[in-house]
């Protein structure tokens, strides 16, 4: 089995690659699924086709509140918070400085910012869809699954509570854009495990019902390969399964054998996605990339992974 394959079942919900090459692509799941290092390949991938490409981080503690920056050829970085992201909008609808000032020092003004439900969840997105006309792509690394619908309801919510002025017709405004899949993607993204993929099926039915004509991606990732002794083998029955299970305990008893029992219980766990004949995608396992000893010049592990991962995205015709 290749690192990447794709399996599609219905010709009514976007391709893998429809949703990856949208202007801008929202990555989402259950959190530990590998999120942020796919975001990251996509990103990179799109960035080495030549196009400007934004990859978001959506408040990462361990980089500075707000930084943009350069972080390879035609790929910047943005570590977007909400605070610095309030003041800018702020900036943007004041438009002149010293009143802008003027505003954010308001100890009420500075208070709402911060504690008015669902403000941070508005000015990040608001963040990037302003920012998303600077740049061919943008790429975001949303949070895990609960929050990152947060962010989506309460721009809904502030699109019905203000029924005038900049606030609704930004609300509005974003929620078209995100609606349309001329220029908005939302990719799901989930392990071959029972719980991820059952979740992963909730996450699309919000979605679904926040942009009903703009319907999610899926991937699976981190998928283990069909070993050989399975290849003539009728995989994703359950007579495949048994076959196997006849002579073998539960407690594996080699590398292979290990193998071929993961491998079969993941095929197994696809079953949620394929009985509703959802098309999705396939990242399948790469092992930890080791860094060699004492070579403080290699590339960190992790960017050897993404480096890998985004070769296979664009090798397979996906960016």
């Amino acid at each position: 089995m290749d690192a990447l394959s794709s399996h599609r079942s219905s010709p009514s919900l976007p391709t893998l690659k429809e949703i990856l090459n949208r202007p801008l692509l929202f990555v989402e799941g259950k959190g530990g699924v590998g999120k942020t290092v796919l975001a990251q390949s996509i990103a990179h991938a799109l960035a080495a086709k030549n196009r400007s490409t934004l990859l978001v981080s959506i408040e990462n503690p361990l980089l500075p509140a707000g930084e943009l920056k350069k972080i390879a050829s035609n790929l910047w970085h943005l570590n977007c918070d909400p605070t610095t992201a309030f003041e800018e909008y702020a900036s943007l609808k004041i438009g002149v400085a010293a009143l802008t000032r003027i505003f954010l020092q308001n100890k009420l003004m500075r208070y709402l910012g911060k504690a008015a439900p669902g403000v941070h969840e508005v000015v990040i997105l608001g963040k990037i869809w302003h920012d998303r006309k600077d740049y061919d792509h943008v790429v975001v690394d949303m949070p895990s699954m609960g929050y990152g619908i947060t962010m989506f309801q309460s721009t809904a919510n502030f699109a019905k509570l203000f029924r005038g002025g900049p606030i609704h017709r930004d609300s509005e405004a974003m929620l078209k854009t995100f609606a349309d899949p001329a220029q908005t993607g939302q990719l799901i993204v989930s392990l071959a495990e029972e719980m991820p993929l059952t979740e992963s099926l909730e996450l699309r039915d919000y979605l679904n019902g926040f942009f009903p004509d703009n319907a999610p991606g899926f991937l699976v990732n981190r998928r283990f390969p069909k070993p050989e002794i399975l290849e003539d083998s009728d995989v994703g029955s359950n007579e495949s399964s048994r076959d196997y299970e006849k002579g073998h305990t539960p407690l594996a008893t080699s590398a292979l054998d290990y193998l071929t029992q993961r491998f079969l219980l993941e095929d197994h766990n696809m079953r949620l996605w394929r009985n509703q004949k959802i098309p999705y995608g396939e990242i399948g396992y790469i092992p930890p990339a080791a860094r060699s000893s004492g070579d403080v010049k290699s590339e960190p592990a992790i960017q050897k992974t993404i480096s890998r991962v985004s070769a296979l995205l664009a090798e397979k015709g996906y960016v």
